[in-house]
């Protein structure tokens, strides 16, 4: 009989999580928006931590909004 082979799956990896003060302090490198951008956004979500492609969601839909 031939032996079954079983392989184990690789481990996920969760994404870092980030407080908002770190978030904000790289807005300009990471998001391409001024530090007050990122600070309103993440308060508006009510985000006290984040992972990087999180804030990068909540940052672009709040500068991408419209003004009325």
């Amino acid at each position: 009989m031939a032996e079954a082979k079983t392989t184990a799956a690789a481990p996920v990896e969760a994404a870092a999580t980030y407080t908002a003060a770190e978030l904000i302090a790289a807005a300009p490198e990471k998001f391409g928006v001024s530090l007050d951008v990122a600070t309103a956004a993440l308060r508006m979500a009510g985000k006290k931590t984040a992972t990087v492609e999180e804030a990068k969601a909540i940052i672009t839909e709040f500068a991408n909004r419209e003004v009325k």
